[in-house]
């Protein structure tokens, strides 16, 4: 960075120092709520100059022949304004055939996608008109599985043409899994290969940044972790030459039991302290890493198989808390929100009108999911799921921004994040605890349009309609509802 350039974010950083200083506010229409339960210290973090594409989606779940050239899909997707876009997503990229658009022909593939070839086709030009329609970077995840390095780089190429920068690439999706021995014996022979790949790759597209696969650790109620996991990065770091960044994949569980329900507090509380588990967690994985590589997080989201938890707008809190550790933290320069269009329990959009209806559903990765209730309400095509609703304010606020700097408060369990670049002036706020606070607003970020919702965590989110929400201009205080998610200015 120049020194002209390091002043300027430094200016830029001590503004909005100044406009946290005096922190953030809401109300619905007419009169901003009232300052109720106590009021909060405010703690500002480092400032930090944001990286671009710092924040996306991942296109995992490729459903339907005609959902992902659908205007009214383009519009909601760019409606959230996606720093990336994860092409090919996660574990589909592994079996791509982008020269047909569906699942490749290989006794590789597994049968739950193969059965779903006839009922998908989605293009190279219908991800170009999707990345260009939300004015999103592509993050490519490349098939190291059932292709090679001659039709992954014709494809790049091929995509190239279609306005699709090539500037970062991801070499596979969970390759440290046991199901991929047969392609990879273990780490140093995927690090060996891509060493070859990422030759090839800065040949092609000089100045690309290159991710490998590396294993992220586990944060589950179920499954064991393999020997072959436990040992893939050492392994991998012993031959893997080249590389700009390691990809890691950071899911949590709620570890609470089948029966227990967020109708309890106690429940609530214990699912609400996932996202700091598991950052702390990925933190000390992270400190562990060459300081050379970048990390890039292009998987993340509760993933809990044991308690009926998805859905809810429990888990919209969770994502909001994870999503506010990832943009606060410099290691972390991509990252990736699992996953664009789908039901819950992970779509940022529902892509049906039965996308809470959890119980027994399988995924490509044979997991199940447990319903809430048994009667979900329907769900809106192309509406906000829970973790849609988390990923707009959090891209909402971001767009636009350069330069960041941490909230906290004291002890209390909210946290936020301020934002600032040439449009002006953002925060997102989240409260993951049952009362009420009190918020100063300062002078620079009142008079701005703000958007919150609140509701109980076993609230389940069929669109955002079915939070409580409140919008208007922010004040001099503002009063922060219980499980609430706070947007100030911004998108």
């Amino acid at each position: 960075m120049g020194r002209g350039r390091s002043i300027a974010v430094a200016l830029l950083i001590a503004v909005v120092v100044i406009v946290v200083l005096a922190s953030c506010s809401s109300g619905g229409p007419g009169p901003a709520p009232m300052p109720k339960g106590p009021a909060l210290p405010i703690v500002l973090g480092p400032g930090r100059a944001l990286p671009p594409a710092l924040l996306g989606i991942d296109g995992e779940a490729i459903i339907g022949r005609t959902v992902w050239s659908n205007p009214l899909f383009l519009n909601a997707v760019a409606a959230l304004h996606p720093g990336a876009i994860r092409v090919f997503g996660g574990t589909p990229a592994n079996f791509w055939d982008w020269r047909t658009g569906t699942y490749a022909r290989s006794p590789h593939v597994p049968a739950s996608l193969s059965a779903l070839r006839a009922h998908i086709k989605v293009t190279l030009p219908d991800w170009a008109r999707l990345v260009h329609a939300a004015g999103a970077t592509p993050v490519f995840d490349l098939n190291m599985v059932t292709s090679d390095l001659g039709s992954q780089l014709a494809m790049l190429r091929a995509a190239r043409r279609l306005g699709m920068p090539v500037s970062y690439v991801e070499l596979g999706n969970e390759l440290y899994m046991p199901q991929y021995t047969f392609r990879f014996r273990d780490g140093a022979e995927y690090g060996r290969v891509s060493t070859r790949w990422i030759a090839a790759l800065r040949r092609a597209f000089p100045g690309v940044a290159v991710a490998a696969d590396a294993y992220p650790g586990r944060d589950t109620n179920t499954g064991t972790v393999t020997a072959r996991e436990q040992r893939w990065n050492a392994r991998l770091l012993s031959t893997l030459r080249g590389a700009s960044a390691l990809s890691l994949h950071a899911y949590f569980s709620s570890r609470l039991g089948p029966h227990d329900s967020l109708v309890s507090p106690a429940a609530d509380a214990r699912l609400l302290r996932a996202p700091a588990r598991r950052w702390a967690a990925l933190v000390r994985l992270m400190s562990g890493l060459p300081a050379g590589l970048q990390v890039w997080v292009t998987e993340w989201n509760l993933f809990d198989t044991v308690a009926p938890v998805h859905g809810t707008w429990g888990q919209g809190l969770a994502v909001a808390e994870f999503g506010l550790d990832l943009l606060s933290t410099s290691r972390v320069v991509q990252s990736d929100y699992e996953t664009l269009v789908d039901s819950a329990p992970f779509g940022a959009i529902f892509g049906s009108t039965t996308g809470l209806q959890l119980s027994p559903v399988g995924t490509a990765d044979t997991q199940s999911f447990h319903a809430v209730r048994a009667r979900a309400p329907a769900t809106p095509v192309f509406g906000l799921a829970t973790g849609g609703v988390a990923m707009k304010a959090l891209l909402g606020a971001l767009h636009g921004a350069n330069v960041s700097r941490a909230i906290g408060f004291g002890r209390a369990p909210v946290g936020g994040i301020a934002f600032g670049g040439p449009n002006g002036f953002a925060a997102v706020i989240v409260n993951v605890s049952r009362r009420p606070y009190s918020l100063s607003v300062p002078a620079l970020l009142r008079g701005l349009r703000y958007t919150e919702w609140w509701g109980r965590p076993i609230t389940l989110v069929a669109g955002a309609g079915a939070l409580h929400s409140g919008t208007g201009t922010t004040g001099a205080h503002f009063g922060l509802e219980p499980y609430s998610l706070l947007q100030i200015g911004g998108q």
